[in-house]
């Protein structure tokens, strides 16, 4: 333990590299990099949430920014005052928020227009979330790629380690049911860390 203090440059310098490599998510040629407002909001690591402590969590909401040609992710906080009393509360207005909020800025959103949340459930083996067909609209292979990922990082903005269903109509994304014509697939249950193996 000693000799671990007496190193603390160097334990800076490695917990420094190993943050900027887990932010850093690639797709193709286009990486997906992760941005996040300063922020004292706690984030908590348990899939459920006591209903006391869960309104004084803000969900975060994912945008996309680009900056020479690369696509990033920036997680922004919705004010603390549309946050509901549970989990399942807050995570349904962040996604309504997603689809139906103008990115301000230089902010954007591959999510087409039109697409509505038909439902989300928190349940024991993860966030069910189930989009209108409009969310399968338009867009190439980037495109449907980045529409996952602002999804999957909103409704585990509460749990970055949560499990994530996903589906459209009602029609989970999988070989079955692949998004778009360049037929994006799905694990499922989906998580933010599968979906960087899996895109990377």
């Amino acid at each position: 333990m000693k000799r671990l203090l007496r190193n603390k440059p160097a334990v800076k310098l490695s917990l420094l590299f190993t943050t900027v490599v887990a932010l850093s998510i690639g797709v193709g040629s286009n990486p997906i990099f992760l941005q996040h407002e300063k922020s004292s909001v706690p984030v908590t690591t348990s899939t459920t949430i006591p209903n006391d402590s869960a309104q004084q969590i803000q969900p975060q909401v994912y945008w996309l920014k680009s900056n020479q040609n690369k696509l990033t992710l920036v997680a922004k906080s919705l004010p603390s005052d549309s946050s509901g009393s549970t989990p399942q509360q807050i995570l349904t207005i962040a996604v309504q928020n997603l689809l139906s909020a103008k990115p301000s800025g230089d902010l954007s959103s591959t999510i087409p227009k039109g697409t509505k949340l038909l439902n989300l459930q928190v349940r024991a083996d993860g966030v069910h979330v189930d989009l209108s067909p409009e969310f399968r609209s338009g867009g190439g292979s980037t495109s449907m790629i980045y529409r996952v990922a602002q999804v999957i990082y909103t409704v585990t903005s509460l749990d970055p380690n949560a499990k994530v269903f996903l589906s459209v109509g009602g029609q989970s994304i999988d070989n079955n049911h692949p998004l778009g014509g360049e037929g994006l697939i799905l694990q499922q249950p989906t998580t933010r860390d599968r979906f960087a193996a899996d895109f990377l």
